[in-house]
């Protein structure tokens, strides 16, 4: 094997390494990624971590990924960069990402620090458009950062009224950032403010298989500060997220909807059960929780641009 960058190196774990990859982070954080890749493409790892190793030219795949990032100016966060967001923690519960491909020009870390992640159906009723939107858009004016998974629905919308607010916004794909997958997701990447951010644990050109698409979801519980749950319908995405929220020890919050429609069913049974508090709009949250109040940014600038 030629001689490992540290960009090489990480782009190769996330080749060969199925997320989340408990064993293969723990030996990536004790001898290094260098190190680590040396003796995993060697079999000279341990068993818990040859075992979660995918079979593939993961050397050719690292090399790809890399020149596909310098020509598209994207950028790999490690955590040995300051903008890894600090408050991701290595827990029995939650297995962090080896490293992000990202793609904007806006800090990681300060946009995971005040945010949340707002989850729902891919098929939502207007009444769960507009509120998606509206939430989205009081929350950026707050200075807060909006989450999703960039898939159609009330994923997208949040990322659409965090962008008409003119607002910060974090798109965590299930694939790499160079497919079109969710199909609808580069008019996003043509169409948003200078500080929104696409993030990837996968290498840019990959398509997961199905087995792992939706490993994401737990990123998008970990790094924010909240959830809000919005018209989640039958949506096993959002309520895998909830679920992770939940477990990282994250707020749950419920946006309610008329009793006659099943798509809010879930939401009203979270609230029902205690798991969620019930919310109207985004100063609710606020108040709610008292962590996304605190050092409240600057409002966007609503000046149109000349």
């Amino acid at each position: 094997m030629r001689p490992v960058t540290l960009p090489h190196a990480y782009a190769y774990l996330l080749s060969s390494a199925a997320p989340p990859a408990h064993a293969t982070a723990r030996f990536v954080r004790e001898v290094g990624a260098i190190e680590a890749v040396r003796r995993i493409s060697a079999d000279r790892a341990p068993l818990a971590v040859l075992a979660e190793q995918r079979p593939g030219d993961h050397d050719g795949a690292a090399r790809d990924a890399v020149a596909a990032a310098a020509m598209h100016g994207h950028r790999l966060v490690t955590p040995l960069d300051d903008e890894w967001p600090t408050d991701l923690v290595h827990t029995s519960a939650f297995c962090p990402p080896l490293a992000l491909w990202v793609n904007g020009r806006g800090s990681l870390g300060e946009l995971a620090r005040r945010s949340v992640a707002i989850v729902g159906s891919r098929r939502p009723t207007t009444y769960g458009e507009i509120y998606a939107m509206d939430i989205a858009a009081g929350l950026s004016r707050h200075g807060i950062t909006v989450w999703s998974g960039g898939t159609p629905g009330i994923a997208a919308l949040a990322l659409g009224g965090a962008h008409n607010a003119r607002g910060p916004s974090v798109a965590v794909l299930g694939s790499g950032i160079r497919n079109d997958y969710p199909a609808h997701h580069e008019t996003f990447l043509l169409d948003r403010s200078p500080d929104t951010l696409v993030v990837s644990e996968h290498n840019p050109l990959t398509i997961p298989p199905a087995s792992h698409v939706g490993a994401h979801n737990r990123l998008l519980a970990a790094m924010t500060t909240a959830c809000v749950v919005v018209e989640p319908g039958s949506s096993d995405a959002a309520m895998c997220v909830v679920e992770q929220a939940e477990v990282n020890g994250r707020p749950v919050l419920a946006f309610p909807g008329p009793v006659t429609t099943l798509l809010f069913r879930q939401s009203h049974d979270l609230i029902r059960t205690g798991r969620a508090t019930l919310i109207s709009n985004a100063d609710d949250v606020l108040e709610c929780v008292p962590a996304l109040a605190q050092h409240e940014r600057p409002a966007p600038d609503k000046t149109p641009e000349s």
